[in-house]
């Protein structure tokens, strides 16, 4: 219906938010609210990667396997940071992933419920920028059964929010 003013909406806000480098602590630790792997994630995420493994997507291969099918590990740093701009602790203020290590501890299948943990490992001041700077991260990832099915670390370059562009 055009013309219509829309409704004023109040963003919802975590306690955390909003996130910039100077409002990180070094140990401070984050963790999400839970979220359940479905088959629609994995088949979505096969689409678009082109990744069709039968471990992913035929249940009697998988079945064979793992026990049924399984969600593609390379999912899990981009969920793990959804997660968290879900929390608006990097969502508006990440400039950069600047490195990435991740780890498969254990198979992640469908209806399993995923949280993820992040602890700031890291803080530095950007070598050249004064507007930003890097947080590292290190992340765990547990399923509901609080098994560690992945572990990572990441390095973020964070705006300062010092106002100084």
């Amino acid at each position: 219906m055009a013309g219509w003013p829309r409704p004023a909406l109040r963003p919802i806000r975590w306690p955390e938010m909003p996130r910039f480098f100077k409002d990180f602590t070094l140990g401070e630790r984050f963790t999400t609210r839970g979220r359940t792997i479905t088959e629609a994630d994995i088949h979505q995420f096969a689409q678009f990667t082109g990744d069709w493994n039968p471990v992913h997507v035929d249940e009697r291969v998988a079945g064979q396997v793992f026990g049924g099918r399984i969600a593609h590990g390379p999912m899990f740093p981009g969920i793990a940071f959804g997660m968290l701009s879900q929390h608006d602790l990097i969502d508006g203020t990440a400039i950069a992933l600047k490195d990435l290590a991740w780890s498969f501890k254990a198979p992640v299948h469908i209806g399993d419920t995923i949280r993820v943990t992040a602890r700031v490992a890291a803080l530095s001041p950007h070598p050249d920028k004064v507007d930003r700077g890097r947080v590292g991260f290190e992340f765990s990832v547990v399923n509901q059964d609080g098994q560690e099915v992945n572990t990572g670390t990441a390095t973020v370059v964070v705006q300062t929010g010092t106002g100084e562009n």
